[in-house]
């Protein structure tokens, strides 16, 4: 949202047009942090089902190794 704001205050007036540029850089920010997000996101979900998993089965069956 922010960047959208940037970029139509860097369009109505030259002077303002490093909000132009600033709202690249949002974009570029936010474009960057989605592999990284994907990254911590994903193996924090296959660990939750896991763990529920084990729930399920119970603390026992987690002992024995089944």
């Amino acid at each position: 949202m922010a960047s959208i704001v940037f970029l139509v205050k860097a369009d109505a007036d030259v002077d303002n047009a490093a909000y132009g540029y600033l709202a690249i850089f949002l974009w570029f920010g936010i474009t960057a942090t989605i592999p990284v997000l994907l990254a911590l996101g994903i193996p924090a979900i296959i660990m939750t089902r896991r763990v529920r998993q084990q729930e399920r089965l119970g603390h026992d069956a987690v002992h024995r190794g089944h």
